[in-house]
């Protein structure tokens, strides 16, 4: 038994630590402007990463203009784990259909290359944002740029 019990603990040290869910978050509005561009925002643990999703993932225009911010494993887990965005991703499909309003936004998520797509109508988006809001509130920058796309969907 105690041989079967060293073993399992062996196995566990020596095996990798489980890779995150997920390490990159697009968010993107789609729908009327107000005033200026609501430009899309990269939230990523690794800046690599993020350039990728902007460079490859954006249309080329919107891309080029989009910023990406840099949190914390921990940071960007709390993010992905709200209640309202974890149901959503759970249920993230390729996107065939067209959004069913003029007012939503695009949220892309992935782990390095693998990434998936939902569209949300205004209500759960704005939800979203402002729970990212509040997680992210030491952050000013990205608060500021997640501010712009809730006054985009007001």
């Amino acid at each position: 038994m105690r041989v079967i019990l060293a073993i399992g603990i062996l196995l566990a040290l020596a095996s990798p630590p489980p890779r995150p869910r997920y390490t990159t978050l697009v968010i993107q509005y789609s729908g009327e402007v107000i005033g200026g561009p609501a430009l899309p925002v990269v939230i990523t643990t690794s800046q690599e990463e993020g350039e990728w999703y902007r460079q490859h993932v954006l249309p080329e225009l919107s891309g080029s203009f989009a910023t990406v911010k840099v949190l914390p494993q921990t940071v960007f887990n709390e993010i992905t784990e709200l209640p309202l965005l974890k149901r959503a991703l759970e249920k993230a499909m390729p996107v065939a259909d067209e959004p069913k309003t003029n007012q939503n936004v695009r949220f892309i998520t992935g782990v390095g290359h693998d990434h998936w797509e939902i569209i949300l109508d205004k209500r759960p988006s704005m939800k979203i944002l402002k729970g990212i809001d509040r997680i992210v509130a030491k952050y000013p920058s990205l608060a500021s740029e997640l501010q712009e796309l809730e006054y985009q969907l007001r």
